[in-house]
């Protein structure tokens, strides 16, 4: 649904009007009048679709309930159709509203943006949204800290995902930029840098389980093994080279999260299969680790973004920052 938002006021609190062209067919219509819709019921519904609860959503937006509601409503009946499937309580969008969503988002993200853009002097501040696959957590982290310690006004939200989520919601622009692996067909569109080669470590609390020195592929199959699910990129690369081997895994523990799975490691459920990195952060909890052959097709790991128009200064200082020699793992 095309949408044109036009500043009313120049400053730190300017305001934005945001005008629905009308649309045909399925989608909604605006009404005959003119729509006066402002951003903030754009947030609204973003905050709404994220809450799944009025209650919650308003309180998110610091305003009341019946605030909330009643702007949600003028919306629909600025856009000629009804976005939010209502009963007792709030149950969903209407395929106009998951629509009307994802438009919002962008709008939102790119004037979040614009405001940031416009003082160039200032710090690269504001939310910088990074989604990476979970066997990157550790990576990440290792770098986290101390790049709030040299841009101290950014704000980083850190969404664990599996690739395929991941790589829809970077083209959606749920998320600013992504670490995700580098030679997977969904991750073409998109603007890459390579940080690292994903290698594999055996992940074990060294007083369940004694792993040898140099272990084998073929010596997975020994261990009760606590995996990522098999839905995950990492995990079907790991089942894919235990095939090879002619080794048949049946993993007592299975998870979405790889620091779910590292706790469970921790409290001697099982044996993970962890990224290289991962290991590094826990030796201190008892834990040990033996890295596992190269298999000669170790998947690049990096940087992704969306193409086509410049990166903004948050993603900007993330890029630079991550060139710095020794600031952080590439």
């Amino acid at each position: 649904m095309p949408i044109r938002a036009v500043r009313t006021s120049v400053g730190p609190r300017s305001s934005w009007r945001v005008w629905p062209r009308r649309v045909t067919g399925s989608m909604c219509a605006a009404s005959s009048a003119s729509p006066d819709m402002d951003h903030r019921q754009l947030g609204f519904l973003v905050a709404l679709a994220r809450e799944r609860h009025f209650g919650r959503a308003a309180t998110a937006c610091n305003v009341t309930q019946p605030t909330l509601s009643a702007r949600l409503k003028q919306l629909e009946e600025e856009l000629g159709c009804a976005l939010i499937i209502r009963g007792h309580r709030f149950e969903g969008l209407t395929p106009e509203g998951e629509h009307v969503l994802s438009h919002a988002r962008r709008i939102l993200a790119s004037l979040d943006e614009l405001n940031a853009e416009l003082d160039p002097s200032s710090p690269p501040s504001g939310l910088l949204r990074l989604g990476l696959i979970p066997s990157a957590l550790d990576a990440v982290s290792s770098w986290v800290v101390p790049l709030r310690e040299h841009y101290p006004a950014l704000t980083l939200r850190l969404m664990e995902r599996a690739t395929l989520p991941l790589m829809q919601s970077l083209m959606e622009g749920d998320i600013d930029v992504a670490v995700g692996y580098l030679d997977v067909p969904a991750a073409e569109p998109f603007v890459a840098r390579r940080l690292h080669t994903e290698r594999y470590a055996l992940l074990a609390r060294e007083d369940c389980f004694t792993l040898p020195e140099r272990p084998a592929w073929a010596d997975i199959g020994n261990f009760p093994l606590c995996l990522l699910t098999p839905d995950m990129q990492h995990r079907h690369r790991i089942d894919l080279h235990a095939r090879r081997e002619g080794v048949t895994l049946s993993p007592v523990l299975e998870t979405e999260s790889m620091a779910a799975l590292e706790r469970l490691v921790g409290q001697g459920a099982g044996v993970g299969i962890v990224e290289q990195h991962g290991p590094e952060v826990l030796r201190h909890s008892g834990l040990v680790h033996r890295l596992l052959p190269a298999t000669g097709e170790d998947p690049p790991v990096g940087l992704l973004w969306r193409a086509g128009a410049p990166p903004s200064r948050r993603l900007q200082a993330l890029l630079e920052w991550l060139r710095e020699p020794g600031e952080a793992p590439m």
